[in-house]
């Protein structure tokens, strides 16, 4: 009914938001793992191999959802998600991980065109300003305005698979609507993704069977709090706010990754990234000022409600 649209609506948001937190927690994790010797491909497989194993015996465990989906569009998403970490492991071998990130970042602008010509949604004023203040804080937060840099061109290829393979992902979660359970979806990706390092990064396999306490526990909590829980609140996020206004808050992990860089790592914050930091959060309010106006509120398909088989329209 009408009325419960507002409330669907705030909990998207509030989604949205919390997965931009718990992803910003990442690079902490990953810096602790190289802190034990661990390599970035043996970081990304025992993420994955942490995530299966753990997603995997929930689900068994609880028995409340399919463990594997049979949606054969869930498998071509799976093959974008990984495209997409993939060609970003690649791209910030070659480029400092400031232009990298603004590369990357870029995707909800892709989302936003993608969700305009595929899914017929509205793009609204307060959207395109909030994409405008939240890509100008990402170029100062990323440093690339504080230092002259070189860029690889093939570096600059990798970044933008990257981009437009994760965009490509986001906005086929927003069209698949509720084909698929989150919690499936979620370990259908992992499992996949998982198999798909394995053969790419063969050589770090054996690392997997030598693993000590501290490894695993971080990348138990790599597993849950940095991969699981968010990719569970992106896809209802999405679900209920549309792909172009999840891609949009997703960009606030780049403020939050600073701040608890400074804060548990010690690493320095500069002027121009706390202004930055500023303009994200300023585009980030803006989008999520537009249902407490009662403007721009997404719309189900077809006129149904939010609570339908659809996923809700999105500026």
């Amino acid at each position: 009914m009408a009325h419960r649209r507002p409330q669907g609506s705030w909990l998207g948001y509030g989604f949205a938001i919390a997965q931009a937190v718990l992803y910003s927690m990442m690079g902490i994790f990953g810096k602790l793992l190289y802190e034990t010797g661990l390599s970035a491909q043996e970081t990304v497989l025992l993420r994955y191999l942490a995530t299966t194993v753990i997603l995997g015996v929930v689900l068994l465990a609880w028995r409340k959802h399919r463990l594997v989906s049979r949606e054969p569009m869930v498998y071509v998403q799976a093959a974008f998600f990984f495209v997409s970490t993939l060609f970003y492991f690649l791209a910030v071998e070659r480029l400092s991980a400031g232009i990298a990130t603004v590369i990357f970042y870029l995707y909800p602008v892709l989302v936003a065109l993608l969700s305009l010509v595929v899914l017929h949604e509205r793009f609204s004023a307060p959207t395109a300003v909030a994409l405008g203040f939240a890509v100008g804080g990402l170029l100062l937060v990323s440093g690339v305005a504080e230092s002259e840099v070189v860029l690889d061109a093939l570096g600059i290829v990798y970044g933008a698979i990257s981009c437009v393979a994760f965009a490509v992902y986001t906005v086929l979660v927003q069209k698949a609507g509720r084909a698929e359970d989150p919690f499936t979806l979620t370990f259908t990706i992992s499992w996949t993704n998982l198999v798909a390092a394995a053969l790419i990064f063969a050589p770090s396999v054996p690392t997997m069977l030598r693993l000590d306490g501290a490894q695993l526990g971080l990348g138990s909590l790599l597993a849950v709090l940095c991969t699981i829980a968010p990719m569970l609140l992106y896809i209802v996020a999405i679900k209920r706010i549309g792909g172009t206004r999840t891609a949009l808050i997703g960009i606030s992990q780049t403020p939050f990754s600073l701040l608890f860089a400074y804060l548990i790592l010690g690493e320095q914050l500069t002027v121009l990234q706390g202004a930055g930091a500023a303009l994200i959060v300023v585009g980030v309010a803006i989008v999520t000022a537009a249902p407490a106006k009662g403007a721009d509120e997404p719309e189900a398909p077809g006129g149904r409600e939010a609570q339908g088989a659809g996923p809700r329209r999105a500026a």
